[in-house]
Parts: structure tokens; sequence; C-alpha cells
């Protein structure tokens, strides 16, 4: 009897270890990938299943059920990733993989643009950074300001098509300028039109290197929102089409 009862309570406890490390939860994320209950603000839903006390497999996807991104971290609160991780563009074609190692991004990632086709390797460095006492300071487009509205001007196409149907709008774009300087996560925040989104979608995933925002002398990831406006009546396109103040991860 005693054998039996001993038996019965080692399954029991199994079957509540695996209830807790197999539990999904299921959170709606807005367009910085912040946790709302909002539906008029949710742009992703994230998953998150936990495999251990420090194993957390993550998948995001955009509303409409294309993946935006895959990987796994090591604590609860999500903040160190950690292994192979992929992300996506809207339209299914995949943006770049590679690994990360406590939360840095190491070894080569592969990276592609909008249209699927490949774009240069990047190799990350294993390497510990060693925090300083400098101020924070954020991401910075090579040659300021004015050298990326004149890129806007000189690479932003307007869709032919758009044009013929005089369609107008602004397009805002979230992008994430990781700790190399590197553009990465291009999605949409405010659309107007498939033509000039996908343009705008574009443009922004061939943006060159920046000089990446620091926190204590530590170079960190950091999310822009850049306002592109597509215009017909003669306005400069460039026009209102710099990031808005990013913020560090």
């Amino acid at each position: 009897m005693t054998q039996i009862l001993r038996i019965v309570c080692i399954s029991a406890f199994s079957l509540l270890t695996f209830s807790v490390f197999g539990q999904i939860r299921r959170d709606s994320l807005d367009f910085q990938h912040r946790v709302t209950s909002d539906i008029n603000t949710a742009r992703f839903v994230r998953e998150i299943s936990t495999v251990s006390d420090s194993s957390y497999q993550v998948t995001v996807k955009y509303l409409t059920g294309e993946s935006f991104m895959t990987g796994n971290y090591t604590d609860p609160a999500l903040e160190v990733a950690h292994g192979e991780f992929t992300y996506f563009y809207a339209n299914g074609y995949k943006e770049s993989e590679g690994r990360f190692k406590n939360g840095f991004k190491v070894g080569t990632w592969k990276r592609w643009n909008f249209e699927g086709k490949p774009k240069p390797d990047r190799f990350y460095p294993e390497e510990d950074f060693v925090k300083t006492n400098r101020a924070s300071k954020p991401a910075k487009f090579p040659g300021g300001m004015a050298a990326l509205q004149t890129l806007v001007t000189d690479s932003l196409n307007y869709p032919e098509p758009a044009k013929a149907g005089q369609i107008e709008g602004t397009v805002y774009v979230t992008f994430t300028i990781d700790a190399t300087g590197e553009v990465s996560q291009p999605v949409i925040t405010d659309g107007v039109h498939e033509l000039l989104d996908k343009e705008a979608l574009r443009f922004v995933s061939s943006l060159p290197t920046w000089q990446p925002a620091a926190k204590n002398g530590v170079p960190v990831d950091s999310n822009y929102i850049m306002p592109i406006t597509f215009d017909l009546g003669g306005n400069n396109e460039e026009e209102n089409s710099t990031p808005d103040k990013g913020t560090s991860n």
C-alpha cells in the first residue's frame, strides 16, 4: 500500500511539473512590442512556451497570422535573447536569422531584402561589453539628418500605379537599429495603401549602417519610427521623413 501511494505521488508531481513547464502564454503586443489589452493598438500576437526555468521559447506573429519572429530567451521578462533567432517581413520572406548569446548578436547573421534577395552577411564577434560612466546617447544616421533626407530624395521611389491612382499620404515605419548599427525588423505601424506601404518598407530595409545607440557606454538596440510622406502636390518627399526619437531596449 505504501509503495502504491508513493508511485501515485511521484506521478502526480511529474504531471504538475509538465504542466508548469509546458504552459503557453499569449500576449497582444502593440507596434513597439509592448503588451496591450487594447484591440485597437494590437499589432502582434506573442506566444511564450515555458521550456524550463531558464528557457522560454517565443513566437511573435502579425495579426494576419504570418510569423514575425521566433527565438529563445533565458529569463521570464524576455530581456535576454539566447540561441537561434529568425525574423520575417510581413510578406512572409525571411528578414534575418542568426544567433544571440546572453542578449547580444554573435557569429554570422544571414540577411535578405524585402523581395527575398540575399543581402551581405553580417558577422558579430563574441565579446564582453564593458560598461563605462559615459552618458546614454541615441543612434545616429551617418552624416546626420540632412544626409538621411538626401537619401530619401534620391532613393525613395513613388510607385507609378500609385501616381496614376492619385494615392498620397504618410506611411509610418517602425524599425530597430541594433547594437552594431544595422537596421532590422521594419514594420508598418500606420499605412496608407499597399503600394506605398511596400515601397516604404523597401526603402527602410535598404538603409545603411547607423552609429548605434549606447547606454552607459554599451551599444544597445533602439527603436525608431520614420514617417515617409508620398505627396503628388509638389511637396518635397523628405519633409517629415526623419526618425522620431528612438527608444533603447
